[in-house]
């Protein structure tokens, strides 16, 4: 095992979310700029008792330019609610908070898809009462997103997706003379040496599973599977220029006319290409793309829980899912929210078309941490570095 690989036999329960931490690369970090960081307030000095109406304090904690803060602030007026909102910077952020012995209050949070196992394996999750959530139902939410398995199981809500979005081929059409269109075209020799991988399994990973046939079994395959994807991945190592830390180095790398094209990254990448006046287009192959989906918790150290389903169920109105999809560059679970959006924002997915175009993707959790039938987390971590490192 190498010194990039963790072994989780021996990682207390309170760390067992850092295995997605240290590869787990922000999207918004590049939107927001370090303020990400700084910004994190630390939560705990203020416990005021708990509050049994929609009112009070609620102490948050979430992505940079995802806590509703302006959205909801006339709401907030109305029922006398003061929300203080921590930055997080990666997933971690909020473990810290709510795992183990030093753990402290946090009314509301933020998890993405693939936390929602490590999170039930802790017990720190909250049954949420959808009753008080009557935004989130089958009629207004597109099928996914509504008890789907990242948030419903055993019966019960755990967690409210509420904003998502995809991840795929972007490229530079300038620097080639033909269409994308497959995951194929990215051999083609005009990419050779023009090719970036974005050092980020969430989404990574899946679409390599898709790539290579075994998209139908990820994250749930073999070692000797796992061994075989990695092989038939091999043409798109010997394409490869670089592998990217972040979205922003991604930019970077297209607006300095390193790259042509991007094995699997944010799909709003050409919105931020175009600011420096370098055209990038976000191909959606016949393979699909790779989906991110971001969902609201309310955690085991929670005390303003009426706060906090109302909140949510606030999240989920369609002019404030419109309003999040334009200011994060994000993609909304509200039927009725595209109604309200501007041609730009709507554009960024065919949700006129929504229920073909979901066809081809899906959302996937993370490999297993332990197992004694398929290939762990450890062991997909293992072998990226290795494939990162040219081996």
């Amino acid at each position: 095992m190498s010194s990039n690989s963790k072994d989780l036999s021996n990682v207390p329960a309170a760390r067992t979310a850092d295995i997605l931490r240290d590869f787990a690369m922000d999207r918004r970090h590049f939107m927001f700029g370090t303020a990400a960081i700084a910004a994190g307030a630390t939560l705990g000095a203020w416990v005021p008792s708990a509050e049994a109406v929609v009112g009070g304090n609620l102490e948050v904690m979430a992505w940079e330019g995802y806590t509703l803060e302006q959205e909801t602030a006339g709401w907030r007026k109305e029922n006398n609610l003061t929300m203080r909102a921590a930055i997080m910077s990666n997933q971690d952020d909020v473990t810290a908070k709510i795992v183990g012995s030093n753990a402290v209050r946090l009314d509301l949070a933020e998890y993405s898809n693939g936390y929602n196992a490590i999170y039930n394996d802790l017990k720190v999750l909250t049954e949420l009462d959808v009753s008080k959530i009557p935004n989130y139902n089958k009629d207004d939410i597109y099928p996914p997103f509504y008890q789907g398995e990242m948030w419903f199981w055993d019966g019960k809500q755990w967690a409210m997706p509420w904003v998502w979005g995809l991840d795929t081929i972007v490229v530079n059409p300038e620097m080639i003379s033909f269409e994308v269109k497959s995951y194929e075209d990215l051999l083609r020799p005009e990419f050779k040496g023009k090719l970036a991988f974005l050092d980020n399994p969430l989404t990574v990973w899946p679409q390599i599973a898709k790539v290579t046939g075994y998209g139908d079994k990820f994250p749930n395959l073999t070692t000797d599977e796992l061994k075989d994807c990695f092989v038939k991945l091999q043409p798109y190592r010997d394409q490869t220029k670089v592998f990217a830390s972040s979205n922003g180095d991604v930019i970077s790398l297209f607006a300095n006319g390193e790259i042509a094209a991007c094995f699997c990254v944010w799909s709003a990448v050409p919105l931020e290409t175009a600011k420096q006046n370098v055209k990038t287009v976000s191909i959606y192959p016949k393979e699909g793309g790779a989906v991110w989906a971001d969902a609201w918790f309310i955690p085991k150290t929670a005390e303003n829980i009426e706060s906090a389903h109302a909140f949510i169920n606030e999240a989920l109105k369609p002019d404030i899912q419109a309003s999040i999809s334009k200011t994060a560059v994000a993609a909304a679970v509200s039927k009725k929210a595209p109604a309200l959006m501007d041609a730009q924002t709507k554009a960024l997915f065919d949700y006129d078309n929504f229920d073909e175009q979901f066809k081809r993707l899906k959302i996937y959790g993370q490999p297993p941490r332990t197992s004694d039938k398929y290939a762990t987390y450890d062991d997909w971590l293992q072998i990226w570095s290795d494939f990162r490192a040219g081996f």
